[in-house]
């Protein structure tokens, strides 16, 4: 099975964490590995597809690999941004970098951003992607 959720919990965090403003502390970790409690802002990633894509397989012999990405974002007010923008601006940080030249994702629809429900104090985004893994090449296509 092909993956690329390893490689997407690296690479945002490392995006983050490389940052020069208060965007920096951001963590980020896929959905089922621990996680400090009472830190944030937090990034979840949930692989929420993946599977073999037989119609697009070519006359070259391409076997490819459909790939589906929920990123949760769970914030509280920051220093210079309340909780609702933070959240934005986390998912618009993640969303330029999901894009092309670094992994061409497709984003499905907007976010959808909403009070966590058992916290009123910290806010909630989501926002999924699609794309297309050629296993013989190591290219990303968007569907």
């Amino acid at each position: 099975m092909i993956t690329l959720i390893n490689q997407l919990e690296e690479d945002l965090q490392r995006l983050f964490t490389n940052r020069d403003d208060e965007f920096k502390e951001v963590l980020v970790k896929q959905l089922y590995k621990e996680m400090p409690k009472g830190k944030y802002p937090k990034v979840i990633i949930e692989e929420i597809d993946n599977s073999e894509v037989e119609s697009r397989t070519t006359t070259q012999g391409e076997r490819t690999t459909a790939l589906g990405y929920q990123i949760t974002v769970y914030s509280r007010d920051m220093q210079n941004y309340d909780a609702i923008d933070s959240v934005r601006k986390i998912l618009d940080i993640i969303d330029d970098y999901l894009q092309i030249p670094n992994y061409n994702m497709q984003r499905l629809g907007g976010p959808a951003i909403m009070p966590y429900i058992s916290d009123i104090t910290i806010m909630t985004g989501a926002i999924r992607y699609t794309c297309v893994y050629d296993k013989d090449t190591n290219l990303i296509y968007r569907n």
